[in-house]
Protein backbone atom coordinates (compact mmCIF):
# COMPACT_ATOMS: atom_id res chain seq x y z
CA UNK A 1 0.00 0.00 0.00
CA UNK A 2 1.15 3.33 -0.89
CA UNK A 3 1.33 6.54 1.48
CA UNK A 4 -1.07 8.06 -0.77
CA UNK A 5 -3.69 5.49 -0.59
CA UNK A 6 -2.63 4.74 3.21
CA UNK A 7 -3.39 8.31 4.13
CA UNK A 8 -6.51 8.51 1.53
CA UNK A 9 -7.89 5.48 3.77
CA UNK A 10 -7.14 6.78 7.44
CA UNK A 11 -9.14 10.31 5.86
CA UNK A 12 -11.93 8.36 4.88
CA UNK A 13 -12.39 6.62 7.77
CA UNK A 14 -11.16 9.03 10.10
CA UNK A 15 -12.88 12.44 8.85
CA UNK A 16 -13.97 12.27 5.75
CA UNK A 17 -14.49 14.80 3.32
CA UNK A 18 -16.86 16.65 5.25
CA UNK A 19 -14.86 17.74 7.50
CA UNK A 20 -11.93 18.89 5.13
CA UNK A 21 -8.71 17.01 4.74
CA UNK A 22 -6.25 20.30 4.77
CA UNK A 23 -5.89 20.20 8.50
CA UNK A 24 -4.96 16.79 8.63
CA UNK A 25 -2.49 16.82 6.11
CA UNK A 26 -0.63 19.76 7.07
CA UNK A 27 2.16 17.73 9.56
CA UNK A 28 2.30 14.69 6.56
CA UNK A 29 3.20 17.68 3.74
CA UNK A 30 5.41 19.56 5.95
CA UNK A 31 3.71 22.49 5.29
CA UNK A 32 4.39 24.03 9.13
CA UNK A 33 7.42 25.67 9.49
CA UNK A 34 7.46 25.69 5.68
CA UNK A 35 4.34 27.39 5.29
CA UNK A 36 6.34 30.15 7.28
CA UNK A 37 9.41 30.53 5.32
CA UNK A 38 8.33 30.07 1.94
CA UNK A 39 5.63 31.94 0.07
CA UNK A 40 3.26 31.02 -1.99
CA UNK A 41 5.51 28.26 -4.21
CA UNK A 42 4.43 26.06 -0.93
CA UNK A 43 0.97 26.93 -0.87
CA UNK A 44 0.36 25.64 -4.17
CA UNK A 45 2.49 22.76 -3.87
CA UNK A 46 0.11 22.00 -0.52
CA UNK A 47 -3.34 22.88 -2.06
CA UNK A 48 -2.23 20.24 -5.03
CA UNK A 49 -1.35 17.90 -2.26
CA UNK A 50 -4.54 18.30 -0.78
CA UNK A 51 -7.15 18.39 -3.65
CA UNK A 52 -4.91 15.03 -4.95
CA UNK A 53 -5.39 13.52 -1.01
CA UNK A 54 -9.02 14.49 -1.15
CA UNK A 55 -9.87 12.66 -4.23
CA UNK A 56 -7.63 9.71 -2.73
CA UNK A 57 -10.05 9.69 -0.26
CA UNK A 58 -13.34 10.46 -2.18
CA UNK A 59 -12.94 7.67 -5.01
CA UNK A 60 -11.66 4.56 -2.54
CA UNK A 61 -11.09 1.23 -4.55
CA UNK A 62 -9.20 -0.92 -6.74
CA UNK A 63 -8.30 0.62 -10.42
CA UNK A 64 -9.41 3.80 -10.51
CA UNK A 65 -6.24 5.66 -11.16
CA UNK A 66 -7.26 6.95 -14.11
CA UNK A 67 -10.31 8.15 -12.81
CA UNK A 68 -8.88 9.64 -9.73
CA UNK A 69 -6.88 11.46 -12.15
CA UNK A 70 -9.58 13.04 -14.19
CA UNK A 71 -10.98 14.27 -11.11
CA UNK A 72 -8.04 15.93 -9.84
CA UNK A 73 -6.97 17.99 -12.96
CA UNK A 74 -9.53 20.15 -12.78
CA UNK A 75 -9.39 21.01 -9.66
CA UNK A 76 -5.29 21.41 -10.10
CA UNK A 77 -5.88 23.89 -12.93
CA UNK A 78 -7.59 25.96 -10.95
CA UNK A 79 -4.63 25.91 -8.46
CA UNK A 80 -2.34 26.80 -11.35
CA UNK A 81 -4.74 29.20 -12.80
CA UNK A 82 -5.08 31.33 -9.40
CA UNK A 83 -0.97 31.43 -8.47
CA UNK A 84 0.98 34.23 -9.24
CA UNK A 85 2.85 32.87 -12.06
CA UNK A 86 -0.05 32.74 -13.47
CA UNK A 87 -2.97 34.64 -12.19
CA UNK A 88 -4.18 37.34 -14.46
CA UNK A 89 -2.47 35.80 -17.84
CA UNK A 90 -3.67 35.11 -20.76
CA UNK A 91 -3.48 31.06 -22.02
CA UNK A 92 -2.47 31.25 -25.42
CA UNK A 93 -2.17 27.46 -25.80
CA UNK A 94 -4.41 25.63 -23.73
CA UNK A 95 -3.71 22.16 -24.98
CA UNK A 96 -0.12 22.81 -23.52
CA UNK A 97 -1.28 24.78 -20.33
CA UNK A 98 -3.46 21.46 -19.79
CA UNK A 99 -0.62 18.99 -20.18
CA UNK A 100 1.45 20.85 -17.49
CA UNK A 101 -1.21 20.64 -15.42
CA UNK A 102 -1.63 17.17 -15.96
CA UNK A 103 2.16 16.95 -15.33
CA UNK A 104 1.98 18.88 -12.11
CA UNK A 105 -1.42 16.61 -10.93
CA UNK A 106 0.94 13.07 -11.65
CA UNK A 107 3.86 14.44 -10.46
CA UNK A 108 2.25 15.02 -7.04
CA UNK A 109 0.53 11.52 -7.19
CA UNK A 110 4.21 10.05 -8.01
CA UNK A 111 5.61 12.42 -4.64
CA UNK A 112 2.66 11.42 -2.26
CA UNK A 113 3.61 7.67 -3.43
CA UNK A 114 7.10 7.81 -3.06
CA UNK A 115 6.20 8.85 0.89
CA UNK A 116 6.86 5.97 2.94
CA UNK A 117 3.04 4.20 3.90
CA UNK A 118 4.06 4.17 7.70
CA UNK A 119 4.30 8.12 7.63
CA UNK A 120 0.59 8.26 7.23
CA UNK A 121 -0.85 8.24 11.11
CA UNK A 122 -3.91 8.76 12.67
CA UNK A 123 -2.27 11.24 15.02
CA UNK A 124 0.39 13.51 15.38
CA UNK A 125 3.15 12.28 17.17
CA UNK A 126 6.32 13.86 18.28
CA UNK A 127 9.06 13.34 15.98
Amino acid sequence: MTFLKKLGTILANVAGIALGVGPLIKPFLGSGKAASVVSTGVNDFTAIAQVVTQIETALQGPNRGSEKLAAVIPLVANIVKTSEIVSGKKIADEAAFNKGVQGFAQGMVDVLNAIHPDEAKTENKPN
